[in-house]
């Protein structure tokens, strides 16, 4: 059942990437057959981050066959695409991978840096494996096709990768009251954006007006997660880069001031978008409501197999865990993967190694249960009749039923 609703959700992102991908390549530029945005970076990011660690080689090959077939059938040669495929994801793949071992737990800000900082430096990188790819095939100017592919690169992925993770942000539990308020909004923000968009260049108010009137969209844009929560700021963003690209692509709206040069107003376009991005993924940090990080200890005989859990602080964490009596329940809830380095700890510690840094896991109490923790501290006591091991856990408790730590979104 699991691997027939990856199936699934793997077809998604590839239809998903494949659309964006056919969107990307009419924003290309002839001269450096390199694309000025590239939105399925966000995508792919995305894809990386919502997916568990053993399935992203499926999920790279997937992208992979998608990416090259695309790139084959509207742009360039066999060998070109396949070393574009491999360097895009790859791109792509290293800022998931990033942001999920680097991310700190309980600190979402860090994680935001972290997400950011990867993202312009690995770009920066994918660029000139790109660009000297290109350069060697076509004579082309390598400065500007390293600064169009990693311009593409970092605009694909702070819109899409803020609108795809801000839909799967959890919203508030008294949040949807409000989205009565959020859907006037944001049938505003759709109004006032075609408005502003879809005037023509060089009309009667003059460009210094029409510039000032494309801070009116942004304004009704960052209200809306304030007053409806991530979610529905998220798919308002999307409309509102919808919006937006589709006027500019007709060289429509404010972004095109006469003067400008060719591809001046679509960098405006990008700072413009990004922009509003980054704001919106500072509100979703505001709007991220605050948590309450519970811990719980335990107690274990290795020889029993017995597990006796510290129920003098009783909490959420404390109670759901409390139903798993030994080891042989407790490691029949973790993945392979988690369940072989939860052995391996335990074996160092009773030899007498010193375990040093955390240790994030999963267990899977229900097909609706699933608790995201990290165990902090890992000893061993020696007692009369052998050792025994005393573990410490943290989890981050969203209310009745769940617990988690931040998984690195």
């Amino acid at each position: 059942m699991n691997s027939f609703k990856f199936v699934m959700q793997l077809l998604v992102w590839c239809a998903l990437y494949f659309a964006l991908g056919y969107i990307s390549l009419f924003l290309d530029d002839p001269a450096s057959q390199v694309s000025f945005v590239w939105f399925p970076a966000g995508l792919a990011v995305s894809a990386f981050l919502l997916t568990s660690r053993r399935r992203w080689p499926w999920l790279f090959l997937g992208l992979f066959i998608v990416r090259t077939g695309l790139d084959v059938t509207l742009r360039h040669s066999l060998e070109t695409s396949l070393v574009h495929s491999v360097i895009s994801l790859s791109n792509d793949l290293a800022i998931a991978w990033c942001v999920r071992h680097f991310t700190r737990p309980h600190d979402t800000l860090h994680s935001l840096g972290v997400w950011l900082a990867a993202t312009l430096f690995i770009s920066a990188v994918a660029a000139a494996l790109g660009g000297g790819w290109v350069v060697l095939r076509h004579e082309v100017d390598f400065i500007q096709t390293l600064w169009i592919w990693w311009s593409a690169n970092v605009v694909g992925t702070l819109l899409v990768t803020s609108i795809v993770m801000g839909l799967f942000w959890r919203p508030a539990a008294d949040i949807r009251r409000h989205w009565l308020a959020g859907g006037v909004l944001w049938l505003l923000l759709c109004l006032s954006a075609v408005y502003v968009f879809h005037q023509p260049i060089g009309g009667p108010r003059g460009e210094a007006f029409m510039f000032s009137l494309a801070c009116i969209p942004v304004m009704v844009m960052i209200a809306i997660p304030v007053v409806s929560g991530n979610q529905l700021g998220a798919a308002a963003f999307l409309s509102f880069c919808i919006i937006v690209i589709y006027y500019s692509w007709q060289r429509n709206g404010p972004l095109f001031i006469p003067g400008l040069k060719p591809g001046e107003p679509l960098l405006l376009a990008q700072c413009y978008l990004s922009g509003t991005a980054l704001l919106l993924i500072f509100i979703y940090f505001l709007r991220h409501s605050p948590k309450t990080f519970l811990t719980v200890s335990w107690y274990l005989d290795p020889r029993s197999g017995h597990l006796t859990w510290d129920d003098r602080s009783p909490n959420v964490l404390t109670q759901q865990l409390s139903t798993i009596p030994d080891t042989d329940r407790l490691l029949s809830l973790m993945s392979p993967g988690d369940r072989q380095i939860m052995r391996e700890r335990w074996t160092r510690v009773q030899s007498g190694s010193t375990i040093k840094g955390s240790f994030r896991f999963l267990l899977t109490l229900s097909p609706t249960l699933t608790l995201h923790l990290q165990e902090t501290k890992l000893i061993a006591l020696q007692q009369p009749d052998g050792v025994v091991l005393i573990g410490y856990w943290t989890g981050e408790s969203q209310g009745p039923g769940s617990a988690r730590v931040f998984k690195g979104t």
